[in-house]
């Protein structure tokens, strides 16, 4: 299964700290996912929000990509409309918008509490 993931939304959720910068945000959630990485995951695919002008380098950090784009919930959906097995997917995020379009062409979806414990 190749897990997309909607980065800064279960960033937010897991961590519960509104202060915490986006370097940080995206450290604590890859922290995450190396103690609690799926079992059934042949890949992740993190989707990040970013501002133009703002965008990090994508990252492969050979278990998991990186994406930065301007709209992490519309990249989730379009890579699932995109794929040749929408099935294989699963598709992580509290948003009810992504995880609905994404169950409507046929990709698995799961809640951030499913995925990770929260702290």
């Amino acid at each position: 299964m190749h897990y997309l993931l909607d980065g800064y939304n279960l960033a937010h959720w897991l961590t519960s700290d509104d202060a915490l910068r986006p370097k940080e945000l995206r450290s604590a959630l890859i922290a995450e996912l190396r103690l609690h990485r799926p079992k059934r995951a042949t890949s992740i695919t993190i989707y990040w929000d970013v501002r133009r002008g703002l965008t990090p380098a994508n990252e492969d950090l050979g278990w998991c990509r990186m994406r930065f784009v301007p709209d992490a919930d519309e990249a989730i959906v379009d890579a699932v409309y995109d794929s040749r097995n929408a099935r294989k997917l699963v598709v992580v995020s509290r948003d009810r918008e992504v995880t609905g379009r994404s169950r409507q062409l046929g990709a698995r979806t799961m809640a951030p509490i499913e995925l990770l414990p929260r702290r």
